[in-house]
């Protein structure tokens, strides 16, 4: 992981987008062709994707198979160019959820003394399994690390500390001292982050617990991750990587391993919720034993592609990416065990795809081709567009960035928004010209404590060095007094994943219209212009590197 530290970048901002604002003008083929969205299509592709004989579109399915193969006709109707594997509309890739045999698996903590003292696999310690190893054995020394991140120029839980061939406990989150952006904050909150940056550091292992004691502290049974058709690569969060160990250990756990080792956490605690790191070796040592078992399902991407016009910069790539994948029959509730997700994302398929009709209808392709790429997986963990944005169909270098929609929560009239992710690179000026062109209110994350940055398909691409954004609505209402932003909680607490997220469920299509003009708008005024968007100059995510 290479760093570097944060800089300025508001002249640069500035003078940007005077240039985006004088040269880029709508033509009357454009204007005409927004004017065009049709929301009796956008509905007639929910109520598809979202109806009970798909069945909640789980990948591996019949129910996910049925919604590849409408949204490859639909492609073949707007005549669009395929852009998957081999010609094709589709980019096939393994998902492989793997599980822990217990049974055939074992873990010891060790102290100086040689005293031994098992921990209970599933109830003591849930551990990641291996994808692409069956017998896994390690055995090091134990180091606490604080929250196990590492900010550039401002904090670091690692300074002074040597973790090379170690197994390091962490703990989940990130202190709030530090008064981190939130999707910063979201980054390093992320297991996924504190692996990677171990395994930087040269740590063999991960063992993840909580400051204080919570519920539903444990991983589960099983994991899954997304493999390359041979099998010979995992990407995914719960990707071991170069580790031989990823764990999770709830806070009782965390107490006894703190017993005898000459610290107290309390005090610990303390100082690392002030922003300060403490992090030293324990007493300790780890031993570990697992088998990890397999199942495999094919799964697909489906993609396609509008060529651009411009001699070179049609081959740089714009992408839209709306998740395909849903979660499948599930707990009954109220008598319906049906998750149609028609919110979830058959909403954010049905955009992408009168996205597609709107350049195929404007008579005047943009200059950078475009990319419409529907993934599957990302119920599981991002795995279709990590899977993608590692492995694309067209040069990685090509890709200029996504523009990722999901869950839009379209049941209200959209009069402003919030671009996640945005305001790390150039992008931000490109949605600030498609929300002048449309008059909405361009505005920050108002829901920080969500972490949403890291929970849809854009993080993939981020992690990869791709610039990107995922709009979500804003706090603005027709009635001041009216809360919009409670209210669209109070929505999601009643329908996220779970079966009332239905066609019939409080969809406002004039703001789905809207929506859809955005996201065509901001790809637009990208493939349109000449400099690709860069991360600001000093970004983090932009100097983060794999």
């Amino acid at each position: 992981m290479r760093i570097r530290t944060l800089l300025p970048f508001s002249l640069f901002c500035i003078s940007f987008f005077s240039a985006l604002s004088q040269n880029l003008k709508l033509d009357k083929n454009t204007k005409a062709a927004l004017n065009k969205v049709d929301t009796a299509i956008i509905k007639r592709d929910i109520t598809y994707l979202a109806d009970d004989k798909l069945k909640g579109r789980l990948p591996g399915k019949e129910g996910f198979q049925m919604a590849v193969d409408y949204v490859v006709d639909q492609y073949k109707q707007i005549r669009l160019t395929p852009a998957g594997d081999n010609g094709t509309f589709v980019q096939k890739l393994i998902l492989r959820k793997a599980t822990i045999n217990s049974k055939l698996s074992m873990a010891v903590l060790k102290d100086k003394n040689g005293n031994e003292d098992t921990l209970v696999i599933g109830k003591d310690i849930t551990i990641l399994p291996n994808a692409l190893q069956a017998k896994t054995m390690a055995e090091a020394p134990l180091v606490f690390a604080g929250y196990g991140i590492e900010v550039p120029g401002k904090y670091s839980d690692y300074d002074g500390l040597d973790v090379k061939g170690k197994i390091v406990i962490v703990l989940s989150g990130a202190p709030q001292r530090l008064q981190l952006p939130s999707s910063i904050q979201a980054h390093f909150g992320n297991p996924a982050s504190k692996m990677l940056i171990a395994a930087s550091k040269g740590a063999i292992g991960v063992i993840v617990s909580t400051a204080v004691p919570v519920g539903a502290n444990m991983l589960g049974n099983g994991i899954t991750v997304a493999m390359d058709p041979a099998k010979t690569a995992v990407v995914g969060r719960n990707s071991l990587g170069k580790l031989q160990l990823s764990a999770r250990v709830p806070h009782a756990e965390l107490l006894r391993m703190f017993m005898n080792s000459g610290k107290n956490l309390k005090q610990v605690l303390a100082v690392l919720e002030q922003g300060k790191p403490s992090a030293f070796e324990l007493p300790l040592s780890f031993q570990v034993q697992y088998t990890s078992e397999y199942k495999d399902v094919e799964s697909y991407n489906v993609i396609a592609k509008i060529e651009g016009t411009d001699q070179n910069l049609k081959n740089e790539f714009v992408i839209h990416t709306a998740h395909l994948d849903h979660v499948g029959i599930a707990t009954p509730v109220k008598g319906d065990s049906i998750y149609n997700g028609a919110h979830d994302n058959a909403s954010g398929v049905a955009c992408l795809l009168e996205i597609a009709r709107i350049y195929k209808r404007t008579g005047v392709k943009p200059r950078r081709s475009v990319l419409i790429v529907m993934t599957t997986a990302e119920e599981l963990g991002l795995l279709g567009s990590a899977y993608f944005a590692a492995y694309p169909t067209v040069p990685k270098s090509q890709i200029v960035a996504d523009i990722n929609t999901d869950m839009p929560t379209l049941i209200a009239p959209l009069l402003s928004v919030a671009p996640l992710g945005a305001e790390h690179s150039g992008i931000d000026q490109h949605v600030a010209f498609a929300c002048a062109e449309l008059g909405i209110e361009k505005q920050k994350d108002p829901m920080p404590e969500e972490a949403r940055f890291v929970r849809s398909d854009q993080y993939s691409f981020v992690l990869e060095g791709i610039p990107a954004l995922h709009i979500k609505y804003g706090t603005k209402s027709l009635d001041p007094s009216f809360d919009l932003v409670r209210f669209t909680k109070q929505w999601r607490d009643a329908n996220y994943h779970k079966p009332s997220d239905e066609i019939t469920n409080g969809f406002d299509f004039e703001a789905a219209k809207k929506y859809v003009q955005l996201n065509f708008l901001i790809s637009y005024s990208i493939a349109q212009t000449t400099a690709r968007p860069k991360w600001n100059p000093g970004d983090f995510f932009g100097n983060t590197v794999q």
